[in-house]
């Protein structure tokens, strides 16, 4: 039996989006499922096809063989509170013993298997980071989607919808594809405008500047970033709780983007494409929850794509660049902390000296630093952490080799139209229209400005 075959989620998701596209999902939920149990029937019942189908719409799984409740389509209007990453258990039924990557691929343990052998995942444990997916040839894990709602919101044309696109999107959908044919393409789809996350990241970055001049006055200080990666602030909120204070007190470059964009249109709706499963569980955190309004993968962006027919290779070059190099370097593992140095340099010069950066990736490698830093083993005053190795050009949503990610957004950062947010134009402009005309105004505190990019961790 040709294993590879027994991944139905790449098919469900495209007669999902497609049929989600030409506005007959409902009508035609269920054949999708019995054409795709038709094909699989040897190999998959019809209810892990069903439950491929709901987790594609965005819904848990159920113990039925057919696809909606009669309470899901109010469910499906937005995003839920539950836990993005699920597991549809029939699919291990066919998992032989040896193929089952899904636990290892989880540092901490939180997948394990019932009486029956059906996968489970402890959600109290789980970060959400998402490589279980990706480990899963089955798709017996899944991350539940949001693009269904966010077709339906593109197609009723009655708000504004930006998309905000991570830093790590260079390339990400073939070497043919540049920034600016990317950006034609979603504006085919219907978007109303495509901005670099890597601008809002330019302003975080000069705020955590400035909070480091702030809180580091001693050997004995430290401050953690990166605010750009939700599983290294969870991994530390849940597992080492007594050293939260040390926690940059900025939102994420993707909630920024959405905080800022709604500043200057209250009604427009906020789309982040990156390659980060957990993003999805950011959006929906009680305290940064309505900033950003759906999150989508490359993997599921490329999907829409193919179901819509937009091939982004044959769209106008269309770009509109607007970040610096230090907001595009967010994208790998120490791009935080080199954008950080240099904008300090700028910012204020004589604290740049006293910068002591220490990067880490995986979460395995992170547990081990946070546990040295606990112990006293402190030997840097700023600490970038990230959750995937590689960073996020590392995600289990990208579509390319992190190595080659990081190479692409190397290339595209040494484009920028400035090397860091100091010397951006751009970051200016957004402070003017904020009613900042002139300089740059405090970002740590309690200033207004300070306040828009603010988090309150509690």
């Amino acid at each position: 039996m040709d294993q590879t075959n027994l991944n139905i989620k790449p098919r469900i998701l495209y007669h999902v989006a497609k049929a989600a596209w030409d506005g007959t999902l409902f009508e035609r939920r269920e054949e999708i499922c019995n054409m795709v149990s038709e094909e699989f029937k040897d190999k998959n019942t019809r209810r892990q096809v069903a439950n491929q189908i709901r987790i594609a719409m965005g819904l848990d799984p159920h113990n039925n063989d057919y696809v909606l409740n009669d309470y899901d389509e109010e469910a499906l209007m937005g995003m839920g509170s539950e836990s993005i990453i699920v597991a549809n258990p029939d699919a291990c039924q066919s998992c032989p013993p040896e193929e089952r990557n899904c636990e290892k691929a989880c540092p901490l343990r939180a997948i394990s298997r019932d009486d029956f052998d059906r996968v489970s995942i402890d959600q109290e444990k789980c970060l959400g980071e998402g490589h279980c997916v990706q480990a899963c040839s089955f798709g017996a894990l899944a991350e539940k989607s949001q693009f269904v709602p966010l077709i339906k919101l593109l197609k009723q044309h009655s708000h504004p919808v930006y998309v905000s696109i991570a830093p790590a999107f260079v390339g990400q959908f073939g070497p043919d594809v540049t920034p600016g044919k990317l950006r034609s393409a979603l504006l085919k789809m219907g978007f109303t405008d495509v901005l670099e996350t890597a601008l809002y990241a330019d302003l975080i970055t000069m705020k955590e500047a400035f909070e480091f001049d702030e809180h580091v006055k001693t050997d004995q200080d430290f401050m953690f970033t990166s605010c750009c990666c939700p599983v290294w602030i969870k991994l530390i909120e849940n597992k080492f709780p007594d050293l939260m204070e040390h926690i940059s007190p900025s939102v994420s470059p993707m909630v920024a983007s959405a905080r800022v964009i709604k500043e200057f249109e209250p009604e427009a709706k906020v789309v982040f494409i990156g390659p980060c499963i957990a993003k999805k569980s950011e959006a929906m955190l009680p305290d940064l929850k309505g900033a950003i309004d759906y999150v989508l993968t490359f993997q599921e962006l490329a999907t829409i794509f193919e179901a819509t027919g937009i091939d982004p290779a044959d769209q106008d070059d269309n770009e509109k660049a607007v970040a610096s190099w230090g907001g595009r370097v967010y994208a790998y593992t120490g791009g935080v902390s080199a954008a950080v140095a240099t904008t300090l340099e700028k910012l204020i010069p004589h604290k740049s000296q006293k910068l002591l950066p220490l990067k880490v990736d995986g979460i395995p490698d992170c547990q081990k630093l946070l546990e040295q830093i606990r112990n006293g083993q402190l030997t840097a005053n700023f600490i970038e952490g990230m959750a995937c190795k590689g960073g996020c050009v590392g995600g289990p949503g990208r579509l390319i080799p992190p190595e080659q990610g990081r190479e692409n957004v190397q290339n595209y950062g040494n484009t920028a139209i400035s090397s860091t947010p100091v010397e951006n134009p751009q970051v200016y402009a957004i402070l003017a229209r904020l009613g900042h005309e002139s300089g740059v105004p405090s970002l740590s505190g309690k200033s207004p400005m300070a306040e828009l990019l603010a988090r309150k961790l509690v």
